[in-house]
């Protein structure tokens, strides 16, 4: 079965992630050039979901890695949602009862408050830490605060 378009732009929003993202993961999972693993530009992702030339598949270089980037994605996106439940559980509520939870705007400040996913995006943090507040059934209000 092809690799199709419309799957990948499907996989990668069910990921959470946008192109630009996406094309962060892919760089540091797959790097052309281990030794300086670059991310792959929105416009060539968008391509892809578009269809380069026409066609209704991504270009057969991509349609060998990118279906395992993308459970490799999925695989660290559910790790972290895992960790971010005792994280989550951790946290105190303030005077009002309410948990404030970091969510990050950039990929920067998200390296600076966990330095082990730094290259990471930030959206994948902020992605598990929802669907981790999500499952939890604790009673407890939650409030996700944006830092920058």
């Amino acid at each position: 079965m092809a690799f199709t378009c419309i799957e990948l732009e499907t996989r990668r929003r069910q990921l959470g992630l946008s192109q630009t993202d996406l094309g962060v993961c892919i760089g540091l999972l797959s790097p052309k050039d281990p030794a300086d693993p670059r991310p792959v530009g929105q416009h060539t992702v968008s391509r892809w979901e578009e269809g380069v030339n026409g066609h209704d598949t991504p270009p057969y270089w991509v349609q060998d890695s990118l279906p395992e980037i993308l459970d490799r994605i999925g695989q660290i996106r559910d790790a972290l949602c895992r960790w971010a439940v005792p994280f989550l559980r951790g946290l105190e509520p303030d005077v009002e009862g309410v948990v404030h939870v970091p969510m990050y705007r950039s990929d920067r400040a998200f390296a600076h408050a966990f330095p082990k996913m730094a290259g990471w995006p930030a959206s994948i943090w902020n992605d598990a830490v929802v669907r981790a507040a999500d499952s939890l059934d604790d009673g407890r209000d939650y409030q996700f605060d944006l830092l920058r």
